[in-house]
């Protein structure tokens, strides 16, 4: 997936969010956990496949044709933990 199309489909699925949130959206395996681990929630892709960070910890792994819905679901979790 082009890391450009999933990081606007992810800002549009989290557009309306109250509660103020880092992401990070990389789309490289390579160096992109040090990014999404910096950030409140993040997404390394690649391979197919997307590894999602929450406060700098692997949450899980999910198929490529999940991230964007996992990411909504992790963000929606961290909302009411900090809310």
């Amino acid at each position: 997936m082009d890391v450009y199309r999933l990081a606007d489909e992810v800002a549009a699925g989290l557009d309306g969010l109250e509660v103020p949130l880092r992401v990070a959206v990389t789309g490289r395996v390579a160096n992109g956990p040090g990014e999404a681990r910096e950030a409140d929630l993040g997404v390394a892709s690649g391979n197919g496949k997307g590894q999602i960070f929450v406060k700098g910890q692997v949450v899980r792994t999910v198929p490529e044709s999940r991230i964007v819905e996992t990411l909504i679901e992790e963000a929606q979790r961290l909302a009411e933990r900090i809310k």
